[in-house]
């Protein structure tokens, strides 16, 4: 069980509704997943019903013509409530001041007429979060935090552009301790799905100008839900296009302090260390001098003055730096350019990669 609560709401009209309501539950320690009502299509569809099947709590956003589209059998409001209902869950309806129940609905949504719900007041809105703590069921959850907290496993999350089995080629070749577990994504949306603050590491491979998502309601939130991470204590260890310009990470560019806006073709790359990596004994096990064969060099105007970099070309371009960013750590490294394969020092995957790649997760 990954939630202790799904939110689910209207965009029009319930969206900010939804955002208090996820800030002030999360800041008393309740993990939330709270749904983008356009993200509906593909095996995104499956992932929200089974976290919805997976959390005890059930918050629906009872505001104003709420329920006009529920008509549609694929409206996301019906199908998430029936949902909640037919596994079960608590299920909480919280109703803004103007809501008023239709004089006709749907014969599967008037069981949410029965349930105990809680009315808004933005005057006393903490006393809102309050009343919706007391009906939450939290049992479950407890027993699981119990467990995890006296588990000993790192779970990592890693996405590439590229076939899952040269990834997996890079993951044996990490040779990583039994202590990690890595979970790869089919698509960075399901990042959304997780609970991450359960989640070590999320490493992003980029090599071909991929954007996280196509739509651009789900790009930003994805952007907004790895900012919130790594600001939260997380670490984001993402490569070569992830902060290009024309991927349009906006938020990734202004958390990292660096957007990569130039590139040249260059197979052979010489990664040179900084005076960084000896004064904090990084990277001990790796040359001062190598070659990666990336196929194309990245690099952007300016770089934030508060970053680390441990690896440049012999002009002085950052290969690897990280940013601290709130409680947690931002990593980029320049790996590699799309052609018709992953580069060189991917495919193979190259030593050189490969020893970054583990310094960077156990660092």
């Amino acid at each position: 069980m990954d939630y202790q609560i799904f939110i689910s709401y209207r965009r029009e009209g319930g969206a900010a509704l939804a955002y208090l309501l996820n800030q002030g539950l999360t800041n008393l320690g309740h993990s939330v997943f709270y749904d983008i009502e356009s993200l509906s299509s593909g095996k995104f569809d499956e992932k929200l019903l089974s976290v919805i099947e997976h959390s005890p709590n059930f918050i629906v956003l009872l505001t104003p013509h709420v329920f006009d589209r529920c008509v549609d059998e694929n409206d996301w409001i019906r199908r998430e409530s029936i949902q909640a209902m037919k596994c079960g869950k608590n299920i909480i309806p919280v109703m803004d001041r103007y809501f008023e129940w239709p004089d006709k609905m749907i014969k599967e949504l008037e069981p949410l007429k029965s349930y105990n719900g809680v009315e808004i007041n933005y005057m006393f809105f903490d006393g809102v979060i309050e009343k919706i703590e007391k009906l939450l069921n939290n049992q479950k959850e407890t027993i699981k935090t119990t467990e995890e907290i006296n588990s000993p496993i790192k779970h990592v999350l890693v996405w590439s552009d590229f076939e899952s089995r040269i990834l997996e080629k890079i993951i044996r070749k990490l040779e990583l301790e039994e202590s990690y577990y890595v979970e790869i994504l089919t698509e960075p949306i399901e990042i959304l799905t997780k609970n991450l603050s359960r989640i070590s590491s999320i490493i992003l491979i980029d090599t071909d100008v991929t954007k996280l998502s196509n739509n651009n309601k789900a790009l930003e939130r994805i952007n907004e839900t790895l900012v919130n991470y790594v600001g939260n204590g997380g670490k984001l260890i993402a490569t070569h296009d992830i902060i290009y310009r024309r991927v349009r990470n906006y938020k990734l560019q202004e958390m990292y302090g660096y957007k990569t806006t130039h590139f040249a073709k260059q197979n052979a790359i010489n990664y040179r260390k900084t005076p960084l990596c000896e004064e904090f004994s990084l990277f001990n096990d790796i040359k001062d001098d190598f070659i990666l064969h990336d196929d194309e060099l990245c690099w952007g105007e300016k770089l934030a003055p508060d970053a680390n970099v441990y690896f440049t070309n012999d002009d002085g371009h950052p290969l690897v730096f990280s940013r601290e960013y709130g409680k947690g750590l931002c990593i980029w490294l320049n790996s590699g350019d799309f052609k018709e394969y992953p580069p060189a020092s991917i495919l193979k995957p190259e030593n050189g990669l490969i020893s970054i790649l583990r310094n960077l997760i156990l660092m």
